[in-house]
């Protein structure tokens, strides 16, 4: 399951406080139907519920087929021999209770997280109303959910650079993501989201899919501390990378430590995949807007990496998917870090 379709992102995805920041680059009127997926302001709740999480995940029995004799026989394979089949003990397949389409197969301690109870109950119990929906949508046909929380307003932390802190509640159905809850931001002047803790484990709640993961919303408020101190996290944050100056030797010195060229002449493909994405990032470093005014800086460094691997890296055939499963999974985050790390070692 994955790489959905175009017209999937227009109706599964929900963009809201399009006011602000503009269409998502993947926007297509024509592809929305009846019902615009953007949104002026904050996404309503009801609109949420209705058009992404109406359906559950429901459990059902999974059975095996094996040989059999004419006497015990239920069924016949393809070759018309006899087939039983016999109950796995321990297993239990996770479907869509709309479509009965199947997402995985887990042993029988696997727990339901359903999206309107851990995405939107749960979460509204940890906040108040000063907070709203600026997305919310489905990935890989309906197996992975989230749900974001932003500030109505965006914050212009340096001049010409906006955040905007949310909390960020995701989960799945496939085995991929426990739920998690967490704090992010979108620096929006290149609509790339970057962790919040920059790859840390700090700032984030957990709750695996297990018979004990009973909702602890209070467990989840001292993870998560105070949700409006986000954005004097960000600022601080910014502004710290913004005063971090890199010089243009440390620059190149952090080329050759994250993008080696291969220097086996025979490696002719390698040799030009790294040619191609440091030549990208020179050029995103010393051209573009969404990164050039903050060049000498571990700001710009860092916008440069992130905005490259958000906009550039891969095709555009499965970018989208790509960049939320790696912003839920903190995979982004992670990323960051790495960069960050590599300069704080020069």
């Amino acid at each position: 399951m994955g790489m959905e379709t175009s017209k999937w992102y227009n109706t599964q995805i929900l963009v809201g406080m399009t006011d602000q920041r503009g269409h998502a680059w993947h926007y297509k009127k024509d592809e929305q139907g009846a019902e615009p997926n953007h949104y002026a302001g904050a996404i309503p709740v009801e609109d949420v519920q209705r058009r992404l999480f109406a359906w559950s995940a429901t459990e059902a029995p999974v059975f095996i087929q094996v040989p059999a004799t004419m006497e015990d026989a239920t069924s016949v394979d393809e070759n018309g021999n006899p087939v039983k089949f016999i109950k796995a003990e321990n297993r239990k397949a996770i479907l869509r209770d709309d479509t009965n389409e199947m997402f995985e197969i887990f042993k029988d301690g696997y727990a339901i997280h359903q999206y309107n109870e851990w995405l939107v109950k749960n979460l509204a119990n940890l906040v108040d109303d000063e907070l709203a929906i600026g997305s919310a949508g489905l990935l890989k046909n309906g197996g992975v959910a989230w749900v974001s929380l932003e500030m109505p307003e965006s914050v212009e932390v340096i001049e010409g650079f906006k955040v905007r802190p949310h909390l960020l509640a995701t989960t799945s159905h496939i085995g991929t993501l426990a739920t998690t809850y967490k704090k992010v931001s979108t620096f929006v002047v290149c609509d790339n989201t970057h962790s919040m803790a920059m790859g840390e484990d700090g700032e984030q709640f957990k709750a695996r899919h297990s018979k004990h993961s009973a909702m602890r919303i209070q467990s989840a408020r001292d993870a998560l501390g105070i949700i409006h101190k986000m954005t004097d996290d960000v600022i601080a944050e910014i502004t710290k990378l913004s005063e971090w100056k890199v010089t243009d030797e440390q620059w190149n010195t952090l080329l050759n430590q994250l993008v080696p060229v291969p220097t086996d002449l025979e490696q002719k493909t390698a040799i030009t995949r790294a040619e191609n994405k440091r030549w990208a990032l020179k050029d995103l470093y010393a051209n573009d807007m969404r990164v050039a005014p903050w060049k000498g800086s571990a700001l710009g460094v860092l916008q440069a990496y992130n905005t490259y691997n958000h906009h550039k890296a891969g095709t555009d055939k499965n970018r989208i998917e790509r960049n939320m499963l790696n912003a839920l999974s903190g995979s982004t985050g992670t990323a960051d870090a790495k960069v960050l790390q590599a300069l704080a070692s020069l």
